[in-house]
């Protein structure tokens, strides 16, 4: 009663009986609206005894001053009627499932000075009649879904000593004047709070926690932080706090807790007053930007149980002073730039549970120490630079159930002796140098995952391996493994991913895998696996992906596939299957990818089950056998970002509806028999990045709104029957990069704006797909600036250039002086001739001249006829 203060004592010296009486009704209320009948404790609740004797109810002088019912199972909202106990001094209902709001009635009660309510499913803002509660010096209200902001009047109204708002849906700013207040606990942690974190946090004699972890509060670590000496938690995680920790941390002596873990902003190097903090047993800096080294005085935090420098900047080489934190639980060194060895001294550290150094560039070996001294629960030194053989000392590791020497340069076999580590639950070796065989005395051991992956195992597969259980994952990619896949995995019943792709395994499918109820995803691609899918797959109804693509399979898609309704990647591609889709995979509600691509699949497409596909992203049918038309069910593919159909026998002209597919990204219905034109709302599809219909029927004109696919990436339609002209609006597809429009008879001019396409980077306008075949033909001039990719363009009526004009020149003068000189050389020749002609001539005359001499000499004298001299004789005549 003492510690009631004089005002309440006063109050309750005052009061009338009957308020004792009132008490009980209100406790009655609150009793009926929480359902005290299924509380877990309601000894003397509504019985005759006096409700001060009821559980958890406190009272002084037959007045209600506090009431405890935390962790009760109390199911409802607060009353109202709560406002009617006037000396309560203390409500504690926090870790129920109270729903509701809190009564802004409750501002009535002048006397409470504490209210726990967190864990509860309040909502609804803090009431603002709370800052008539002068006394109020604690408000918790953590992990509830209370909202808006702290009431500025409750805040400013002083006193305050303890506050927990802490994973509620409190935001607003920071208040800087709450610091103003002598506290002791604040809590804000994982809100949407903001603001910049003050320079006074609070009096320097009083705050001893301090959270605001997952907020939106930035600034930097005060100076003044050295100044907390009671401060034992201090957590910044994830905030936006910035700038170095300030050499003044050292002056928190009594600090236990120190978190600045994934705040990107930190920076600088750890400072050495660090040394100071020797109750400090928890400290975590990962995913900060500080660098440098870490500080030899680290060795005299001989309490720190939990250290974590995990992906920062910290660089140097392992500090043998690690070695003497014997304290230590847990250590993360991962993911920094530390190098060196690992040393013999960490063997000292005998309590050392959780040791991380993966992905830092640690070399050597695993000491025999370690193995032999520590009893690790989990050691990780994957992603670094461990050489040497694995010891078969670490079959010493008897509690070690995590252990991850993947992705390093670790050699040698597979030790049998591994098998002795009966709490191992996780094995990862995958990326590293590791050869030989996979151990059948594995087979005793009790994991959850196994990986194997990228390594240089080689062998087959020992059937023992079924005997892990209760084994999930089954990794063994990218490896020389050979033989068959035993049927005796068929009783590896707890297992969900099996993956043994991209290795020399043969054989076919074992039907017995579809015992495994518990598969979901199946991962044979890339083998050398024949024959037939198993009918009994269908059975694996638990499947949501089965990928047997790039396999030697054979025959068609089992009818029993219908019964996969789970199924969302089903991946059978470049095989050899061939038959049609089977109507049943229309019960695939769930399907996102199904690529069958590079088989011999043939039939059309089903339009049932195109209109249940629903969720398919990915429908990959190109370079099979399929015809037909594109069915108009193809618009219920809402949510399809890449159709791929082509080298297909699918013909047909574009259906309007498929122009709804806003999602698409990739269309690809190259060299198919489709035909029609290119409708102009190809628009609509505003999500497209790449399209293809090259080597089509498709015809007639570009449509204009083109230009309007602010996405698109590539335009490939070359080899069609396109014509007209090309619209001056594709000049606005900043991000195009890919341009082919060759073989097809567009004309007309190339649109200057062209020049603004600076993205292409392959552009092709010009040439036939084939000798003799159709080509665009432009008219000249070219537009300037043309990106310098199209300047093998072609175009026709270019105007002469200079060069050209003098090049014509040329060939004119050249042509008419071989005129010239054949008209020259045919007047010589008729010359020539006739004077030939003309001494023939002459010497025929002559000729006959002379035989008339000689016959007239020899016949007697010559007779004048018409004034020409003949000869007597009739004979000559």
């Amino acid at each position: 009663v003492l510690m009631l203060g004089p005002q309440v004592l006063v109050s309750l010296l005052l009061a009338p009986c009957v308020w004792g009486a009132a008490d009980c009704e209100t406790l009655e209320t609150l009793f009926l609206m929480t359902s005290g009948s299924a509380w877990l404790n309601s000894t003397n609740w509504l019985s005759s005894e006096p409700c001060c004797n009821w559980h958890r109810i406190t009272c002084s002088n037959d007045e209600v001053i506090r009431i405890d019912l935390a962790s009760n199972g109390l199911i409802g909202t607060l009353p109202d009627e709560l406002s009617r106990l006037p000396f309560l001094v203390d409500l504690v209902l926090e870790h129920n499932a109270l729903s509701g709001t809190l009564p802004p009635q409750l501002g009535k009660l002048s006397n409470m000075r504490q209210l726990f309510a967190g864990g509860t499913r309040l909502s609804g803002v803090i009431p603002h009649d709370l800052q008539r509660n002068k006394l109020l010096r604690l408000l918790d209200l953590s992990s509830t879904s209370v909202s808006g902001t702290l009431p500025e009047q409750y805040v400013q109204k002083g006193g305050i000593h303890h506050v927990n708002l802490g994973f509620s849906g409190i935001s607003g700013y920071l208040p800087e004047q709450l610091f103003l207040n002598p506290l002791d606990y604040l809590n804000f942690g994982m809100t949407s709070l903001s603001g910049i974190l003050p320079e006074l946090l609070g009096k320097p004699d009083q705050l001893d926690h301090f959270y605001i972890e997952h907020t939106k509060v930035s600034g930097t670590i005060p100076s003044g932080v050295g100044a907390l000496s009671r401060i034992y938690d201090l957590d910044l995680e994830k905030t936006s706090i910035s700038g170095s920790i300030p050499q003044q941390i050292g002056g928190l002596t009594r600090l236990d807790y120190l978190h600045f873990g994934k705040c990107t902003g930190i920076s600088g190097t750890l400072p050495p007053t660090l040394r100071a903090l020797t109750r400090l047993d928890y400290l975590n800096i990962e995913r900060t930007t500080i660098s440098g080294t870490l500080p030899p005085e680290i060795e005299t935090m001989t309490a720190m149980d939990f250290f974590n420098t995990g992906e920062t900047q910290i660089s140097g080489t392992l500090p043998t002073a690690l070695g003497r934190l014997k304290g230590l639980d847990i250590l993360y060194l991962d993911n920094t730039k530390i190098s060196g060895t690992l040393l013999p001294e960490f063997a000292n550290i005998t309590g050392l549970d959780f040791f991380k150094l993966g992905g830092t560039p640690i070399s050597g070996t695993l000491p025999d120490e370690l193995l032999e001294r520590l009893d690790l629960d989990s050691l990780h030194v994957g992603h670094s630079k461990l050489s040497g053989s694995i010891s078969t000392k670490i079959s010493k590791l008897g509690s070690l159930d995590y252990l991850n020497l993947g992705q390093t340069s670790i050699t040698g076999t597979l030790p049998a002796q591994l098998s002795k580590l009966r709490d191992l639950d996780y094995l990862s070796l995958d990326g590293s140098a590791i050869s030989g065989t996979v151990p059948r005395q594995w087979g005793s051991l009790e994991l959850d995952l196994l990986c194997l992956n990228t390594t240089l195992l080689s062998g087959t597969l020992p059937p023992e391996l079924r005997h892990i259980s209760p084994l999930k994952f089954l990794y063994l990619e990218e490896n020389y493994i050979s033989g068959t896949l035993p049927a005796q995995y068929g009783k590896l019943d707890d297992i969900d991913f099996l993956s043994i792709d991209n290795t020399l395994l043969s054989g076919t499918v074992p039907p017995q895998l579809s015992k495994l109820e518990k598969l979901k995803d199946l991962d044979l691609d890339y083998t050398r696996l024949s024959g037939t899918i198993p009918d009994e797959l269908g059975q694996c109804t638990s499947f949501y992906e089965l990928d047997l693509d790039d396999t030697r399979i054979s025959g068609t898609i089992p009818a029993s596939f219908a019964k996969l309704g789970r199924l969302y990647d089903l991946e059978i591609d470049t095989t050899k299957l061939s038959g049609t889709i089977p109507w049943g995979l229309n019960h695939m509600k769930r399907l996102s990818s199904l690529t069958l691509f590079n088989t011999s699949i043939s039939g059309t497409l089903p339009a049932k089950a195109i209109d249940n596909w629903e969720r398919l992203r990915t429908l990959a049918l190109y370079e099979t056998s399929l015809s037909g038309t594109l069915p108009e069910t193809v618009e219920d593919l809402e949510r399809i970002q890449r159709l791929l159909l082509g080298n297909t026998l699918i013909s047909g002209s574009l259906p309007q509806e498929i122009m709804e597919l806003s999602r698409l990204e990739v269309f690809s219905m190259k060299s198919t028999v489709l035909s029609g034109t290119i409708p102009s709302d190809v628009v609509k599809m505003d999500g497209i990045v790449d399209i293809s219909f090259g080597n089509s029927q498709l015809s007639g004109t570009l449509p204009t709104q083109f230009g309007e696919m602010k996405n698109i990436k590539g335009i490939k339609l070359e080899g069609a029957q396109l014509s007209g002209t090309l619209p001056p609006e594709m000049a606005q597809l900043t991000a195009l990069d890919t341009l082919t429009l060759r073989g097809n008879r567009f004309s007309g001019s190339v649109p200057a704006t062209f020049m603004g396409m600076v993205a292409l980077e392959t552009c092709e306008l010009s040439g036939s797909r084939s000798t003799g075949g159709a080509s665009n033909m432009f008219t000249c001039p070219l537009p300037k600036g043309m990106p310098e990719v199209c300047a093998a363009v072609k175009c026709v009526g270019e105007e002469m250039q200079p060069m050209a004009l003098i090049f014509v020149a040329v060939i004119l003068f050249v042509s008419a002086m071989c005129c010239v000189y054949c008209l020259v050389r045919f007047w010589q020749h008729q010359i020539r001739r006739k004077i030939k002609l003309l001494n023939e001539v002459t010497n025929t005359s002559a000729t006959v001249m002379n035989d008339l001499r000689d016959h007239q000499q020899a016949a007697g004298p010559m007779v004048p006829v018409d004034g020409n001299s003949i000869n007597g004789n009739c004979s000559g005549a």
